[in-house]
């Protein structure tokens, strides 16, 4: 379990473990990281592989909303750069195994289908990030479903959308997941006033966690889904937004070619660079 707060971690392994009914119950070990603090990806990384010789699932989850990061990167899309430099200095680890390829899963939320703007991650926004939290955190999390079309590609750069047998020898899946607007501990820095009012509305920690383990763990999904967006309860999103599909391919102009997708993972690739 990696995660910022070594207390609450402890806490929620002895829930986990405790309230299990499995016969043969796995081991679940405390791994330090804060993906806002990308100066704490790289420990991180070295001490997953002090202790592991393969990686099958990758959730790359933050676990946090509306705050800025440390190094004060743009706070909307900080904790994503914490994503894109982890899955790079883990890729020795991604083996294809039982369970067929690696996953990497990317945290999406509602607001991307509801509130993100048509470009998913605009340019101006990289530079200059607003003041409204709400936004930026939309933001993000569209630049989380940009990353993993990204991250797809970077591995399987001929199987998406494809056949399996054209994978690359490091197979990975890469989607995004929405696991719902679930009530816990992401919110506590955000509005109290937004909290009481949306709350009613909120899903259960178990239907958030079932969207997540079909996308880490469903024999269905296959590398030709790589860049794909799963909603609650565990299904495939039935009709993504146009805008940003195309936001992932060319931009509006057609006289520039480079998409939305690819400025946000350069971007990335460069603000993270002396942390590799």
């Amino acid at each position: 379990m990696a995660a910022r707060n070594e207390t609450k971690a402890y806490a929620a392994i002895q829930t986990t473990t405790t309230t299990s009914t499995s016969d043969l119950p796995g081991t679940i070990k405390f791994l330090a990281i804060d993906l806002s603090d990308l100066r704490t990806v790289k420990p991180f990384v070295t001490s997953f592989f002090s202790q592991e010789s393969r990686l099958d699932i990758l959730y790359n989850n933050a676990g946090v909303a509306c705050i800025s990061t440390v190094p004060a990167h743009c706070p909307e899309t900080g904790a994503a750069h914490g994503h894109q430099l982890c899955g790079p200095l883990l890729v020795d680890l991604f083996i294809v195994g039982y369970f067929g390829p690696v996953r990497v899963i990317w945290s999406s939320s509602l607001l991307v289908d509801t509130s993100a703007p048509s470009e998913g991650v605009p340019p101006d926004n990289l530079e200059n990030p607003s003041e409204d939290a709400i936004r930026d955190y939309t933001i993000s999390k569209t630049g989380n479903w940009f990353l993993a079309n990204r991250f797809a590609k970077r591995f399987n750069p001929a199987s998406v959308g494809t056949s399996d047998s054209s994978a690359s020898e490091k197979r990975v899946v890469s989607i995004t997941a929405n696991p719902a607007t679930v009530r816990t501990g992401i919110y506590d820095n955000a509005p109290r006033l937004a909290i009481l009012l949306t709350m009613p509305f909120f899903a259960t920690v178990r239907d958030g966690a079932h969207t997540l383990l079909w996308a880490g763990c469903s024999k269905n999904i296959t590398v030709r889904d790589g860049g794909s967006y799963v909603i609650p309860v565990g299904q495939w999103h039935p009709n993504p937004r146009g805008d940003l599909l195309h936001a992932m391919t060319e931009r509006n102009n057609s006289l520039d070619a480079t998409n939305y997708a690819k400025d946000l993972e350069e971007r990335a690739e460069k603000l993270t660079r002396e942390f590799q």
